[in-house]
C-alpha cells in the first residue's frame, strides 16, 4: 500500500546532509512493540545508507522509569527469560550491524546538578524549572504521576516524583551529550520529542548542534512516521501535508474522503474509546433556533504544555467558551449546544468537575455530557455553526461542508476550511455572518491521517500484530515478566506519589 514515502533510505538521504548521515544514534526508552518496531527499521535503513550506526536501548536504564517501559531487565534475566531489546538486537544485527553499535550509558558515576525543587510544586512553578536551559519543567510536566492528576496551575504535585523526574531528565541529558561527544555523533533519532526521556535527548542533541529527527504513530494505513521537525511542530505538519496532497497520484481523494468516513461510521482504528458510548445517528431533543451553535470540546490536558504563545488565543478552553456562551445570549434566534467530548470520562475527577462547572456557569444552554448516547457526527450535521478550541472535530465538521470556527491551537488552521478567530469582536461578526466553505481544502488532512510516514521495510507483520524478519521473531518477555514488572513499578510509583 503507498504511503507518504516510498522508501526510508531515501528519506535520510535527501533530508540529511553527508555529514549529518554518517554518524546517526537512535535512543528508546521505550519498550512498546510497535516503538522497538519503528527504531529496528530505522536503524537498518541508516546502516544501509552508509552511516556508522549508534543504538541506544535505554528504557530500563534511566533512573526514573518511563510510561513505556514495560520489562524489568533483571527480573527477565532472573527468570531465564528476556526483554524486548533483545530480539531488537537480533533483528538489527541480522542486516549487518556490528555489535559495537549498540551502546549503553556512557557515565558510569553520575551525580547531576539539579535546580532547586519550587516550593510548593505547582504546575506553573514546575514548568519554570530548567537544566542548562533545556525546559525541564516542561518535559515533567508531560507524564503525570497518575490518572488523577488534574491540569491546573495551583495543583501540588507529589515532590519526590518530581524530583525523581528531574533527575531522570537530567540523566538523559547528560548521557546523550556525552555519547555525542564519545562518538562524534551527527544525528539523533528519538520518539516524539514530548515525554521526559525524549525530550531530554533532544534537548542535548539541540545544545550540540546535532540534527535530531523525530518518530512517531504512523496514519491509519501505514506503521511509523519519522520527521526532521517536532511532531507538534503544526505548521511543519499542515506544510507536509499540502506537499503530500500536490505529489499523490489520481486516488488522492478517495484515501482522504475513506479516513473522514471511517471515522464518522465508527470504525477508524482507536474510535471505540471516543463513541463506545454513542449510538449511531442518536440525537437527543435540541433547541429550535436560527443558528444553532455547537460547541465541540477538545483535550486540553494533552496540549497543555506545548511551546506556543498562549496569548494569541483566549486563554484556556473554559474562558474561549465562556466567551461564546455571552455572544450567543446576545443574538438573535441563537441557542449553543456543548458536546463535552466521550474522553472526559477517562480524565481525573478535579478536571471533569471544573469542565462541567465551567459548562454549567454560561447560563442557558443544552449540554450534552460526556456519557451521552448522542452520535457526535449526526450533531454535527445537524448544527448551523461548529465551534471548537482545536480538536478534530473541526476539520471533520468542515469537511462535511460545516462553518467551523477554531479559538485554540490546532493542526488545521493553515489548510482554509476552517477560520482562526483570537477576539470576540470577530467571533461575533462569524457567527453572524460565516466565510463560505470550502470542505474540498479539508482533504489534505484526511489523506496526511491516512497515509502518512512509512511502510515496514525490513520488518514484516503478522495478522496477530507480531513484528518479524525470516525466523526471528520481536519478541516481548513473557506475561509473567511483564506483571511482575508492573507490579514493582506500581509501588516504586506509589512511594514517589506518597504525601
Amino acid at each position: 500500500m503507498q504511503a507518504e514515502h516510498e522508501s526510508l533510505q531515501d528519506y535520510l538521504l535527501h533530508n540529511l546532509t553527508d555529514d549529518q548521515r554518517s554518524r546517526i544514534a537512535i535512543l528508546s526508552f521505550d519498550q512498546w512493540p510497535w516503538t522497538t518496531a519503528a527504531v529496528v527499521e530505522i536503524a537498518v535503513a541508516a546502516h544501509l545508507v552508509g552511516s556508522e550506526v549508534s543504538v541506544g536501548l535505554w528504557a530500563d536504564f534511566t533512573p526514573h522509569r518511563g510510561i513505556g517501559r514495560t520489562t524489568n531487565r533483571t527480573l527477565a534475566r532472573l527468570w531465564g527469560s528476556h526483554s524486548i531489546e533483545d530480539s531488537a538486537r537480533k533483528l538489527i544485527q541480522a542486516a549487518g550491524v556490528p555489535k559495537k553499535a549498540f551502546v549503553r550509558p556512557p557515565i558510569n558515576r553520575y551525580s547531576p546538578a539539579l535546580p532547586e525543587l519550587p516550593v510548593p510544586a505547582t504546575r506553573a512553578a514546575i514548568r519554570r524549572m530548567t537544566y542548562k536551559e533545556a525546559s525541564l519543567g516542561r518535559a515533567i510536566l508531560q507524564v503525570h504521576p497518575n490518572m488523577d492528576t488534574p491540569v491546573r496551575e495551583d495543583y501540588v504535585w507529589p515532590r519526590r516524583w518530581v524530583k525523581s523526574s528531574a533527575r531522570s531528565f537530567a540523566w538523559v541529558y547528560d548521557q546523550t551529550q556525552a555519547l555525542i561527544e564519545q562518538r562524534k555523533l551527527r544525528a539523533l533519532v528519538v520518539f516524539n520529542g514530548r515525554f521526559t526521556h525524549d525530550n531530554a535527548a533532544a534537548s542535548a542533541a539541540e545544545a550540540l548542534g546535532v540534527k535530531t529527527l523525530f518518530f512517531d504513530y504512523g496514519g491509519s494505513d501505514t506503521h511509523f512516521d519519522l520527521s526532521t521537525a517536532s511532531t507538534h511542530d503544526w505548521d511543519y505538519f499542515q506544510q507536509r501535508m499540502r506537499a503530500m496532497w500536490d505529489h499523490w497520484g489520481p486516488d488522492r481523494e478517495n484515501i482522504a474522503r475513506a479516513w473522514f468516513t471511517d471515522r464518522e461510521n465508527h470504525a477508524a482504528p482507536g474510535m471505540e474509546a471516543f463513541v463506545g458510548n454513542q449510538d449511531r445517528n442518536y440525537l437527543p431533543e435540541l433547541p429550535r433556533a436560527k443558528r444553532l451553535v455547537v460547541f465541540f470540546s477538545s483535550s486540553g490536558d494533552e496540549i497543555a504544555e506545548l511551546d506556543l504563545d498562549w496569548s494569541q488565543f483566549f486563554g484556556s478552553q473554559e474562558e474561549a467558551l465562556l466567551a461564546l456562551a455571552r455572544i450567543c445570549h446576545e443574538l438573535p434566534d441563537t441557542e449553543l449546544v456543548v458536546r463535552t467530548h466521550p474522553h472526559m470520562l477517562s480524565k481525573p475527577e478535579d478536571d471533569r468537575i471544573r469542565w462541567i462547572h465551567a459548562v454549567n456557569s454560561i447560563g442557558m444552554n443544552t449540554h450534552i455530557p460526556p456519557e451521552s448516547p448522542t452520535d457526535s457526527y449526526a450533531l454535527m450535521q445537524r448544527a448551523d455553526r461548529i465551534v471548537t478550541y482545536g480538536s478534530t472535530t473541526g476539520i471533520e465538521a468542515a469537511f462535511r461542508n460545516k462553518a467551523v470556527a477554531v479559538l485554540g491551537p490546532c493542526a488545521y488552521d493553515l489548510l482554509g476550511c476552517a477560520q482562526p478567530i483570537k477576539s470576540a469582536d470577530k467571533l461575533a461578526r462569524w457567527l453572524e455572518d460565516p466565510h463560505a466553505t470550502q470542505p474540498e481544502l479539508a482533504l489534505p488532512f484526511g489523506l496526511m491521517m491516512q497515509r502518512r510516514g512509512f511502510n515496514l521495510s525490513w520488518l514484516g507483520k503478522s495478522r496477530d500484530g507480531e513484528f518479524s524478519r525470516g525466523d526471528l521473531r520481536l519478541d516481548e518477555a513473557p506475561p509473567v515478566i511483564r506483571k511482575l514488572s508492573h507490579l514493582l513499578q506500581a509501588a516504586r510509583v506509589r512511594w514517589l506519589t506518597a504525601r
